[in-house]
């Protein structure tokens, strides 16, 4: 509806500019031929130009108020991106916060130490030094336990016989050996993972840093942009109302309409007098109607979502939107000039044509009423053809008031065009530069796309490597389990083969009695002497291996913990990296609806990132092959130990004497077997928590997933109000272009009116110049006056100056006067009290009235 309105309001003033440049023409011919009527248009036109220059600051200051308005909807607009970048920078800030407590759940220590791994890139520096620094802390107390060990193990070795030790020794370096390098691969796995995540930082802070520069850039240029459109339509809206001055012209044309009302009255008949006078009162109230709607500004309208439209000029039906797109600046002005040329001469030949009927129907009148009623038949007839003629000329004149009464009028202002065309020219220049500027942004845009589909290719590799990732997981999972149910079987085994051997030994010690006793008194003496030989060996062989095996033992069971342990972590590094995955899958999809470089640079990352984790899965299968090797050299270190048991049977032949001694060591044995049951029993407790632990891990993952999924439903209601915001930004497309060939018909209309305005500016200059013309004289006389006047203000300030010395010198002479009066009071006063004496001298005594007399008239006057 709103558009609607606008096309209407547009075609009024189409019709309204056209009817404004005949009422124009009409204007200057009828001042032509009448100076007194021009000169009453003058004086009214005073009060006239001042309400148009009142509605024109109310309009201006609309119009201001609606430029800001959609300054601030478009800054608004900037804020909310700017918002979502900033989030989007927060997310993936939580993502490498989500790497790095990865990366510390696979390292044992740093649950131990409770390191926090902050957002910032220096509190990931931190972190990450601190990480290393308790690693390699961890790995120097291992190696010196392992040291430890090694030399108590020597020492044991050393302190034992030379029967058992080639065997036993060799399988312990073996397996110190073993325990050595596994450290030190993981020692280089933590240093290339720490050196990675360092510069996984680097990168970020860079990114952002980036990412921020070109925001900022962005956002100026669209700012600067949308400014210097706004203010280049209105600027050009403005000057091309200003060019327009029809006041006159309407004036004119309603007094002309005036004339003919009244001499078809004087002409007409009653009837006719009362339908034309009937016309008239219509005529005039529409003209009435019409000249307060010109004189109303252009319609303004701000709609709740901050849009400004105006009316303007409506596009003629043959001229092509199309064409006009693609003709060039010049283009179009010389095809708006030719069309204006056209409209010009078709309205000037038309006003021609009404001036010369209507002159020449007054001329007829005026011979008609000279003549009186010499001819009263041709009078009738000519008086019949005026009545017909004139109602057709008023109904045009009452149209040509019409269509100018539907335009707004505004004053011309030629001291202005000079100014206004100079800040055209730099706005063009602004927005030729900003036209550069956005074509080059609009490059880097499409190399972005480029480089977001190379990251789609990645994404869709990055699935495959997770489907791997969650098969050797599983796989990995089924390694452990077999590991456990293997060291369950071999401790079950090893209990077997104890209890077997500890039965054994009490069936030989009860045989070796019985025959001690029968073969006692028979070999006494060389049975002595073999029982002293055989105490020495036997006990140092059967401490030996008494010793080996509880060695053996206690390195088994170190053996099953730390390959649990492995697997535990192991299981957990793959959750911990299985939920890193689909955060950063997240992430992906999200940097990939907003088009910014941080996704590609991500994406480079998590790839290298993947790298790095199948290396190191590659190695984790490496040190599981390790483990079943070591496993299976386990075994054959129990079967050589089996074979030493049954050699250790065959000696217990031969120590007969030493059985009551044995069966309390064994006694021993039976107690430490105890202990180990009980260490047993608690490894088994510890697992059953760690199951727990497990499970509880996976409830965590589970409420992850359900946290997942409420992310993608706030995307999803994202995606939804960025869809919306298109529409918006497509609909106000559209009304800018609505506006922009409203503004293309006011410029063609102006145009046309533009010659006009010249006409009558030429005109007004030649009455400037007759009336400069006679003021020079008087420019002259009143500079020849002010020159007189600087003169005799320059001669009276000499002699201000000169009575003011005057009044301090007749000032001295007066205080000189009272001097000189009163001594001569002194002397009088002398000079009478002689007077008896100068009586005699006649001159003296007249000399005495005077003074006298002086003294009496000086003391008469008031002090």
């Amino acid at each position: 509806m709103e558009d609607q309105e606008g096309m209407v309001g547009v075609s009024d003033v189409g019709i309204v500019v056209s009817s404004m440049t005949d009422g124009f023409d009409l204007e200057i011919t009828s001042v032509r031929e009448n100076g007194n009527l021009g000169d009453d248009l003058l004086e009214d036109l005073d009060s006239y130009l001042e309400d148009i220059n009142d509605r024109l600051t109310i309009s201006r200051m609309v119009s201001d108020s609606v430029i800001k308005g959609m300054v601030k909807a478009v800054e608004q607009v900037a804020a909310e991106k700017v918002a979502s970048y900033e989030l989007q920078v927060i997310g993936l800030k939580e993502k490498l916060n989500f790497h790095q407590l990865g990366f510390h759940t696979s390292q044992s220590t740093s649950m131990e130490n409770g390191l926090f791994c902050g957002v910032s890139n220096d509190k990931w520096r931190e972190s990450l030094c601190g990480v290393r620094s308790a690693a390699r802390e961890q790995m120097k107390k291992l190696k010196k336990e392992m040291d430890s060990l090694r030399g108590g193990s020597l020492m044991k070795r050393v302190s034992s016989g030379s029967e058992l030790v080639g065997l036993g020794g060799i399988l312990q370096e073996k397996e110190f050996f073993g325990v050595d390098k596994t450290l030190d691969t993981l020692k280089a796995t933590m240093d290339t993972i720490c050196e990675q995540v360092d510069d996984m930082v680097c990168l970020a802070k860079a990114s952002v840093c980036e990412w921020q520069q070109e925001q900022e850039f962005q956002r100026e240029v669209e700012a600067r942009v949308i400014q210097s459109s706004i203010r280049s339509l209105h600027e050009e809206f403005e000057e091309k109302l200003r060019d327009q001055n029809p006041s006159e012209g309407i004036d004119e044309i309603s007094n002309l309409r005036k004339e003919l009302d009244v001499i078809l009255k004087s002409v007409g008949n009653p009837e006719t007098g009362q339908q034309i006078s009937h016309g008239s009162h219509e005529t005039d109230h529409a003209h009435h109607r019409t000249l307060s709607s010109h004189i109303s500004p252009s319609t303004l309208v701000w709609e709740e979502k901050g849009i400004f439209e105006e009316s303007e000029n409506s596009v003629p039906e043959n001229w092509d939107a199309a064409q006009l797109k693609h003709m060039t600046k010049d283009g179009l002005v010389n095809h708006f000039n030719n069309v204006i040329t056209k409209m010009r001469r078709n309205h000037e030949s038309k006003v021609q044509e009404m001036t010369e009927v209507y002159f020449g129907l007054k001329r007829e009148y005026l011979k008609i009423k000279e003549k009186g009623s010499s001819l009263p038949v041709r009078k009738d007839k000519d008086l019949d053809m005026l009545r017909k003629k004139l109602p057709e000329v008023i109904i045009k004149l009452d149209d040509i008031l019409v269509e100018n009464g539907k335009f707004s009028t505004l004053s011309n202002n030629s001291e202005s065009l000079s100014s206004l065309k100079d800040r055209v020219n730099n706005l063009l220049s602004e927005n030729h530069q900003l036209r550069v500027s956005l074509t080059e942004k609009r490059k880097e845009v499409n190399r972005l796309s480029l480089q977001v589909s190379d990251a789609f290719e990645k994404m869709l590799q990055q699935s495959l490597t997770e489907a791997k990732l969650l098969e050797l997981i599983q796989n990995l999972k089924f390694a452990a389990g077999d590991a456990k149910v293997e060291a369950s079987v071999s401790e079950e085994v090893y209990k077997c083969v104890l209890r077997e051997v500890t039965a054994q030994i009490t069936r030989d010690t009860k045989e070796l009695e019985m025959e001690s006793v029968v073969t006692k008194e028979i070999d006494e003496i060389f049975n002595r002497k073999a029982a002293q030989d055989a105490e020495a060996s036997s006990n140092y062989d059967i401490g030996d291996s008494d010793i080996e095996s509880l060695i053996m033992q206690g390195l088994y069971g170190v053996i099953f913990r730390e390959a649990i342990k492995e697997a535990q972590t192991q299981i957990n590094d793959l959750n911990a990296k299985y939920l890193n995955e689909n955060d950063i899958r997240d992430s992906i999809e999200l940097e990939k609806e907003n088009k910014s470089r941080l996704i590609i640079e991500e994406k480079e990352r998590l790839k290298q990132e993947v790298l790095l984790l199948e290396a190191s899965l590659k190695e984790k299968e490496k040190l599981a092959l390790e483990l079943s090797t070591a496993l299976a050299r386990e075994k054959e270190r129990f079967e050589l130990a089996s074979q030493e048991s049954n050699d250790l049977k065959d000696q217990a032949s031969w120590q007969q004497t030493l059985v009551s001694e044995k069966s309390m060591e064994l006694d021993i044995v039976k107690g430490e077997l105890a202990l180990a049951l009980e260490r047993i029993q608690l490894d088994k407790v510890e697992t059953n928590k760690l199951n727990q632990k497990l499970e509880l891990r996976g409830k965590a993952l589970r409420e992850a997933d359900e946290q997942r999924n409420i992310l993608l439903a706030a995307t999803q209601e994202k995606q939804n109000g960025i869809l919306l915001l298109r529409e918006n930004d497509i609909k106000q497309r559209k009304q800018m272009q609505v506006v922009i060939l409203l503004v293309n018909g006011l410029s063609q209309a102006l145009s046309d009116f533009e010659g006009r305005v010249a006409q009558s500016i030429k005109e007004t200059d030649l009455r400037l110049e007759e009336s400069s013309s006679q003021l020079r004289s008087l420019i002259q006389k009143a500079s020849i006056l002010k020159r007189t006047d600087v003169l005799y203000r320059q001669k009276l300030d000499r002699k201000c100056a000169d009575l003011q010395l005057a009044e301090a010198e007749v000032d001295l002479l007066g205080d000189e006067v009272d001097a000189l009066l009163s001594l001569l009071e002194k002397i009088y006063i002398a000079l009478d009290h002689y007077s008896p004496v100068l009586k005699h001298y006649t001159g003296i005594i007249e000399i005495l009235k005077l003074v006298r007399r002086e003294l009496s008239g000086e003391s008469t006057k008031p002090p």
